[in-house]
């Protein structure tokens, strides 16, 4: 598995397009808080933290990565192929690091699909379970929104409590009918071999999902976002902020739902966005829930960084 096997691919106009626009949307969405934003205030919480606190609300969020990993692990155990805890450890965080110093360019999930399939796996293999991990983790995040929706509709307008799960219903609805594809009839015409293939792909998700190994992926995935939402009450903890349990489980799920739309540079922005009007429903100021935000999103920035010597490591690694 040849480090080297990581290259930029050739720029394309509708590539750039996209990453112009996702970095508009950042800027904006940032810029806008920032204006509204205390910024001695937040500075002078920073300077007071409690350190202890701010480092498990590192570690968490260390360890949530981690538990990705086994994520990833299981996604190729449910594909066919088998990796060891340590390898597919060292592909997450490798691909964690690709994904936030090439966010336009080249996603953290090529790279580490690409380092995969290098490494021995087949390709088949690696693309069922780059989809099938993105399956996990939404549903890992939509069992969570769950968990907290008590909650959120005992506290939250109705128009608000309610928006976040019918979003999730007609996705998980989509979602369903976009697996059974393959068993749509279609006029012999269009059955040429991309499409077979495409059917196929599907046939073998739908197995995939109900494996073993995809249990085992999906409660890997509620840990890595409760993580999350504990790394919050950690650095509220640290900030001296008060974010209460129930509170931090009735908002945080929302805005990892958010944050993972294609439609900001890793999430920046849209993160912050729904940090501040999620928070905003339990008396949080714009400030804090903004302090918090950056905490998070700071975090996955840090915790990537040992993705790029982990890379190195990679090199001349046999097949997973």
């Amino acid at each position: 598995m040849p480090a080297e096997a990581v290259t930029m691919p050739a720029g394309r106009p509708g590539g750039r397009l996209m990453l112009l626009a996702k970095l508009a949307v950042t800027l904006v969405v940032l810029g806008v808080l920032g204006a509204k934003a205390d910024w001695p205030a937040l500075l002078a919480r920073v300077a007071g933290a409690d350190p202890v606190w701010l480092a498990a609300g590192f570690t968490v969020k260390l360890f949530a990565v981690v538990c990705a990993g086994e994520r990833w692990r299981d996604a190729l155990r449910a594909a066919g192929e088998r990796v060891s805890h340590g390898l597919a450890m060292r592909l997450m965080f490798t691909g964690l690091f690709f994904g936030q110093v090439l966010p336009g360019a080249l996603g953290g999930d090529v790279v580490r699909g690409w380092l995969t399939y290098r490494g021995g796996a087949s390709s088949t293999a690696v693309m069922l379970a780059l989809v099938l991990d993105r399956l996990l983790a939404l549903v890992g995040c939509v069992a969570l929104l769950f968990l907290g929706l008590p909650h959120l509709v005992a506290t939250a307008p109705p128009s608000v409590a309610w928006a976040g799960p019918v979003a999730v219903v007609l996705l998980a609805i989509a979602m369903v009918v976009g697996l059974q594809a393959d068993r749509i009839p279609l006029p012999g015409v269009l059955l040429r071999p991309p499409v077979r293939a495409v059917q196929a792909q599907v046939t073998r998700l739908r197995a995939a999902l109900v494996s073993r190994a995809a249990l085992a992926g999906l409660l890997h995935s509620a840990a890595v976002h409760a993580c999350t939402v504990f790394a919050v009450i950690a650095y509220a903890h640290a900030l001296g902020i008060p974010v209460r349990v129930l509170d931090a489980l009735a908002v945080v799920p929302m805005t990892i739902f958010a944050a993972a739309l294609p439609i900001s540079l890793n999430g920046w922005g849209v993160r912050e966005g729904a940090f501040v009007a999620g928070f905003a429903l339990y008396g949080l100021g714009a400030t804090d829930a903004l302090a918090l935000s950056l905490m998070i999103g700071l975090s996955v920035t840090l915790s990537s960084l040992p993705g790029g010597l982990l890379w190195l490591s990679l090199k001349g690694s046999a097949r997973p």
